[in-house]
């Protein structure tokens, strides 16, 4: 029995579980909130609250939401490892999730993939099982009261701003600055808000690497209806020289620090924000040189036809746009590994990513432009790696319950 078959198996008896113990309704009837509170969704997009609940009795309320997404890109410069345009399942989920009393959870189900800027795209099923699994997130939360929670499991990362699957997020592509941290960890999560003020705690294992040797802190500040202000800090203690896909060298053996500003308020939402990394030498582990990233992005949404929560199925029209520059430095010793496109290289970018949802559905359209600076030769675009840019176009369509 191969992996997928496994997957296909567990969730059966998990349905079959469900349907045995618990009274199906549509998730607006059971009055459950959605998305869950660590499952972040950006300003473009939202789950319709059309999913499957489910009122497990003394247990309370749960959703179970699908999600179905699919995309085609064509591109300028590919790589030798890629193509010149491709189509495929970006998503193919099921979340589940409980997200009232004092236990919660939330388990995301199926298949995805995460595309970069700048990076070559790997199919959903072969990214899938490169990657996180079939179960790329999976945490259970207590929350004792409105103040206090605490999740464990495999979650989101902390650093950056921008998540992980292109549904939650402005654009379709992840982007530059989102290329320097790290994706899933495994690992613990304490959260404490207090008027104004919100704060978070982790200890994880990174870059999905298996060792708990990461924390983080993270402050945020809401300064009236419309102005918040985040600084967050995740780290590794100690070296760890495991390098895999999901687990390279460098980033997990980074400090990352961010600083956030977000405005949201009537048409528009303006998220500027500034990210630094650094990456201490430590030949034990292979790494030779010190290595620095100095990022700066802003992203920004004006939503042409505004909509109220409570208005489930009215239209939502809006035009996100990215603007992106990061520059690197160290890793020219002999053998290095490196980031970006080489020793002290740089890159900027711009992605426009017009959307329309209309009650479940949603089609986007993206165009992205990366431009590579003081690329070392061959690790640029192109079937030599020898071009300074490329541009891609992209369309998306889907489901969100």
């Amino acid at each position: 029995m191969n992996a997928h078959t496994r997957v296909l198996s567990l969730l059966n008896i998990l349905f079959v579980i469900l349907i045995a113990t618990g009274h199906f309704a549509h998730a607006d009837e059971l009055d459950v909130p959605s998305p869950a509170p660590d499952f972040s969704m950006d300003d473009s997009l939202r789950l319709s609250g059309h999913g499957l609940g489910l009122n497990l009795g003394q247990l309370g309320n749960m959703t179970i939401s699908p999600v179905v997404t699919g995309f085609g890109v064509s591109q300028t410069n590919s790589k030798s490892n890629d193509s010149t345009s491709a189509a495929d399942i970006s998503n193919a989920q099921l979340l589940f999730q409980k997200n009232t009393g004092a236990v919660q959870f939330f388990v995301q189900t199926g298949i995805y993939s995460i595309y970069e800027l700048g990076a070559p795209y790997q199919h959903a099923n072969t990214y899938t099982t490169n990657t996180f699994g079939y179960v790329p997130q999976a945490y259970v939360s207590f929350v004792p009261d409105a103040n206090w929670s605490i999740s464990a499991g495999k979650l989101s990362a902390m650093g950056g701003y921008e998540a992980n699957f292109s549904y939650q997020n402005l654009n379709i592509e992840r982007g530059l600055l989102w290329g320097q941290t790290n994706s899933i960890s495994m690992g613990m999560q304490v959260n404490h808000t207090e008027g104004d003020l919100s704060m978070a705690f982790t200890w994880n294992d990174g870059s999905y690497s298996g060792k708990y040797n990461w924390l983080g802190a993270t402050l945020s500040y809401q300064a009236g209806e419309a102005h918040t202000l985040t600084a967050s800090w995740v780290g590794a203690i100690s070296p760890n020289d495991k390098d895999t896909v999901t687990t390279p060298l460098l980033q997990n053996n980074s400090q990352v620090f961010n600083l956030i500003y977000k405005y949201d308020k009537e048409r528009w939402m303006l998220v500027p924000y500034l990210q630094y990394t650094a990456i201490a030498a430590n030949p034990s582990i292979g790494i030779q040189d010190a290595h620095q990233t100095y990022g700066a992005a802003l992203l920004m949404n004006y939503r042409l036809q505004s909509s109220s929560s409570s208005d489930q199925v009215a239209s939502r029209v809006s035009l996100p746009v990215r603007l992106e520059y990061l520059r690197t430095s160290g890793g020219s010793s002999p053998g290095e590994p490196t980031l970006l496109f080489g020793p002290d290289s740089s890159a900027w970018s711009i992605t426009v990513t017009p959307t329309y949802q209309f009650d479940q559905y949603f089609l986007r359209l993206e165009t992205s432009y990366v431009r590579a600076l003081n690329a070392q030769p061959e690790m640029a675009f192109g079937t030599t790696g020898m071009k300074n840019s490329q541009v891609r176009v992209m369309a998306e369509v889907g489901l969100l319950f």
